[in-house]
């Protein structure tokens, strides 16, 4: 399978057979990592309620989730909009099938899919999230995302990817490298969340025809979300 920006994927979406074997077998401690991870921010609880409030979700809107993992987020989204009509999509078989176990009443449509080519209708949603999932993909795979999100997107919606972002200080960036494990020889996240940095967030959405509207920031500030809203033509 190749992108449209030809990046060679495997058959299941993923980049590389060690990308996709590492997140397979993550699935069983996927909550307990990105919570651990979280703590600095203020715990996943606090954290998903901050970015729900930048997503700005409403009550009957369609929102879509690129790289929704477990659901939490998901699960966040429909406690401050509970008429919302959400839909999620992870490559993680494994972690789909956890987030499905946590919504019971299947009140979120989770499905295992690509998120640079969804096969949803264009325009649909008012509402797209990419919430953690860009800084672990090769640059034209994010733009290719990050397009996706644009076609689906209705011309009035929004689009909010949250990712880490460049720190005010060194000792900020030391401190975020140290605690999400950057720092160990092979990690595969290090190099492309420094790609992703260098290139800039927004200028990466800019060349996927969005343009952003806001710019929140976490403390410490080790991440942002970006608001924005496609462009026309």
């Amino acid at each position: 399978m190749t992108s449209r920006d030809d990046i060679a994927l495997r058959e299941s979406g993923y980049v590389g057979r060690a990308q996709e074997l590492g997140y397979g077998l993550a699935a069983p401690l996927y909550d307990l990592i990105v919570g651990f991870m979280l703590l600095p921010v203020g715990g996943p609880g606090a954290w998903r309620r901050q970015v729900t409030g930048w997503l700005d979700a409403r009550e009957s809107q369609q929102v879509l989730s690129l790289g929704c993992g477990t659901g939490a987020a998901e699960r966040a989204i429909l406690r401050a909009a509970p008429s919302a009509h959400v839909t999620a999509i992870d490559l993680g078989a494994g972690q789909i099938a956890m987030a499905k176990r946590r919504d019971p009443e299947r009140r979120i449509d989770y499905r295992v899919g690509n998120a640079a080519a969804t096969g949803l209708e264009s325009g649909r949603f008012d509402r797209v999230l990419i919430g953690g999932a860009l800084h672990e993909m090769p640059r034209a795979l994010r733009i290719a995302v990050l397009r996706e999100a644009r076609r689906v997107c209705h011309p009035e919606g929004r689009v909010l990817a949250v990712e880490p972002t460049r720190t005010a200080t060194r000792w900020s960036a030391l401190w975020r490298s140290a605690w999400l494990f950057l720092w160990i020889p092979g990690n595969p996240e290090a190099a492309t969340i420094r790609d992703l940095i260098g290139s800039g967030l927004a200028n990466e959405m800019a060349e996927a025809g969005l343009s952003v509207l806001e710019r929140h920031v976490s403390t410490p500030d080790w991440f942002e979300g970006l608001v924005a809203a496609p462009r026309a033509g």
